[in-house]
């Protein structure tokens, strides 16, 4: 982020700014705040000199309002996605997603959202820019779940029961991190959710439970880490005695969650958590070893706890 200390006219179109639009506000001195990453600008801030603050609004937010700019919106997402490449543009999927907190989608704009959100592995290709628009609309799914009602929510938990699931990782991420507003909003969700879909999950749908709580904003609270544990300890409980039923690959992914998420359930309740490791660390599934070494190895758990990882590792 820059600042910028300029007079800016109300109405004006900043075209170093992803052509914003001051809203309101008269003829003054004031600091204009850009946010940009390594994809351009995601969103311009005008602060007055009184203090007071301007409001922006990005012009794809005004194409997501009217069915005759989609094409326009779609092609932004598309130009701006940052696929094929390593990393996805996360500040405009943010940004998109967040739109709809405040603002519910249109009918129009409903069903191109789920429209996006069904596109199959075949369509949007894994690392293809056409992947950006299911990740960005599975994400816009999660920040607006809470206030949608009725079918929505139906047809939004469907798509995030689907998308836990999918081919491709970075629309599993979606899924996850959808997960995670609705939690931000209503951490009560999903526990409901996970105690009544747990039993029946695949690793899947497993690893985006563990991946979604595994969130250090939903752990600021003591009954919710007791919670993580919980989840934590019982599907622990079924990889050790290989269930689900999985494809190498699915356990792998299974796997490769439980090996970062452990430990920051175990760092905010580590009298719990160490103990959940030991449990574990005398098993004789290399599978499961390697989960435990794995958490024990993290700086958020041995910096803080060198005796008690200590005391475990002894036990591998």
């Amino acid at each position: 982020m820059f600042e910028l200390a300029l007079s800016v006219t109300p109405g004006i179109r900043l075209n170093y700014a992803e052509m914003v639009k001051l809203e309101t506000g008269s003829t003054s001195n004031r600091v204009v705040k850009i946010h940009e990453n390594a994809f351009g600008v995601i969103s311009v801030e005008i602060h007055a000199r009184n203090g007071k603050e301007q409001l922006i609004s990005p012009e794809w937010l005004e194409w997501r309002n009217d069915c005759v700019h989609f094409a326009k919106l779609r092609n932004f997402l598309l130009d701006r996605s940052g696929l094929p490449g390593p990393r996805a543009n996360l500040g405009l999927a943010k940004s998109f997603a967040n739109s709809f907190v405040k603002q519910p989608p249109s009918e129009a704009m409903w069903k191109l959202l789920l429209e996006w959100a069904n596109l199959s592995a075949a369509e949007a290709p894994t690392n293809n820019s056409g992947e950006f628009l299911p990740f960005c609309s599975v994400l816009a799914l999660g920040a607006y779940y809470l206030q949608a009602a009725g079918e929505r929510k139906l047809e939004i938990v469907a798509v995030l029961k689907e998308t836990m699931s999918d081919s491709r990782w970075r629309i599993r991420e979606s899924a996850a991190s959808a997960l995670q507003s609705i939690g931000e909003q209503s951490f009560q969700q999903l526990q409901i959710w996970f105690e009544e879909w747990l039993e029946d999950a695949n690793c899947l749908e497993r690893r985006a439970f563990v991946a979604a709580l595994a969130h250090p904003p939903l752990l600021k609270d003591r009954n919710h880490v007791h919670f993580c544990l919980s989840i934590a300890e019982r599907i622990l409980d079924d990889f050790a005695d290989r269930k689900p039923a999985a494809t190498d690959e699915e356990a792998r992914i299974l796997s490769t969650g439980l090996e970062y998420a452990i430990s920051l359930f175990v760092e905010k309740e580590p009298e719990r958590g160490f103990a959940l490791l030991k449990k574990y660390a005398v098993s004789n599934d290399k599978r499961m070893k390697k989960i435990i070494k794995s958490n024990l190895s993290k700086s958020r758990l041995c910096k803080k706890y060198a005796p008690q990882v200590e005391e475990v590792s002894a036990l591998l």
